[in-house]
């Protein structure tokens, strides 16, 4: 287990270290330096978060939940309230007051963790029953994923859905209940893509890049040229030719300019970090003390890896844009705050089980499984 939080703590610095090298790159994209120094203050206080989740006992968070989960939706529902929230290039995501910004759906994904991870504790030996492996979580899971769409924040919305999926998965519900929603869900956001006529102009510039590259395809064409441009090596720190042409080259499309500047090799170290991440909360999870920090371990491991597979599938024309942030390396307060403090809950769920496996010390009491009638 130790071996797993060293792995976890290195490959976290790590990233973090290149996101700040690569806000210190971009030059003028960083505005004079001013963004870089909100990182370091985000990257502070999420490092202290971290420490603190770290220290304290994981299994806290249980009887939390139902406030952690209420105050996600309540932010979720005023941020879309006009003058609370601050919206920007047609999405209203953020909390804004003066030099302070924050992005509510970054706190939910961790408290919506949080809450499926103490129900699937609390209702394990009921999960394989349709009501309570599924109708009732989807109660918590849909209209979360609703007021995300509203935001609109589509990309968020589909990771959660797939991590939710598999935090299910793990709890006990049987795939097959799983299909149907599934399928009804990828339906309906097809449907939602036709109709919408920004989503559905990505998506068909991602299908014709080339003939959209002047155009609403820019984005990606400019991105896949920087990584071209990268070659095995790449061109070296600061020497990005492409950061003058790739919009937000800080925050979604960072990687685009990090593969410039440091190449094929670099950009494998870089997702070799992200691997290392995600094997090391698996190792977590699975030697978590208890069904509630084997879900919560499982889910932020898989929040985490799925966020920068998606990323990396934009940046590298694999995917359609879904303006997801790169975990650690991307410009962003509030997520690299709430990531940081998801992976203080990790290191906190290694101390418990390094804890109970050492001789000599009693176990801690283990959550009750047994369902509640009705």
């Amino acid at each position: 287990m130790k071996r797993a939080t060293t792995t976890l703590v290195f490959c976290v610095l790590g990233l973090l270290a290149v996101g700040l090298v690569m806000l210190y790159s971009l030059g003028p994209a960083n505005d004079g330096g001013r963004l870089l120094r909100r990182q370091l203050l985000a990257g502070g206080l999420g490092l202290a978060g971290a420490l603190g989740l770290g220290l304290m006992d994981y299994r806290r968070l249980r009887a939390w939940s139902p406030w952690l989960v209420g105050v996600a939706f309540l932010m979720l529902v005023l941020v879309l309230v006009p003058g609370l929230g601050y919206k920007t290039n047609g999405a209203r995501r953020w909390f804004r007051y003066g030099g302070f910004q924050f992005q509510p759906s970054d706190y939910a994904k961790l408290a919506l963790l949080v809450a499926l991870a103490d129900y699937g504790a609390h209702w394990q030996r009921a999960m394989q029953g349709l009501k309570r492996g599924l109708w009732v979580p989807a109660k918590v899971i849909v209209p979360g994923l609703v007021l995300l769409f509203l935001e609109p924040d589509w990309g968020t919305a589909l990771l959660m859905a797939g991590v939710s999926a598999i935090v299910l998965l793990v709890a006990g519900v049987r795939w097959t209940y799983l299909i149907p929603p599934v399928l009804l869900g990828a339906l309906l956001v097809g449907a939602l893509v036709a109709r919408n006529p920004v989503r559905f102009a990505r998506y068909y510039s991602w299908r014709h890049l080339e003939e959209t590259k002047d155009g609403i395809g820019g984005q990606a064409w400019q991105a896949r040229a920087a990584l071209g441009n990268g070659g095995p090596w790449g061109v070296g720190l600061h020497n990005s030719t492409q950061k003058r042409f790739v919009p937000e080259s800080t925050t979604d499309f960072i990687f685009a300019i990090f593969g410039e500047e440091f190449g094929y090799v670099g950009s494998v170290a870089a997702l070799a970090a992200f691997a290392g991440l995600f094997l090391a909360g698996a190792r977590i999870a699975a030697q978590a003390p208890d069904t509630f920090g084997l879900l919560l371990a499982t889910g932020i491991s898989f929040l985490v890896a799925l966020q920068a597979l998606l990323n990396v599938a934009v940046v590298s024309g694999a995917l359609p844009n879904k303006g997801l942030p790169l975990p650690f390396v991307s410009y962003g307060g509030s997520n690299l705050m709430m990531m940081l403090c998801a992976v203080g809950v990790l290191v906190s769920i290694a101390r418990q089980s390094t804890l109970t496996l050492e001789p000599g010390l009693p176990e801690p009491s283990a959550p009750t499984l047994t369902p509640i009638a009705g």
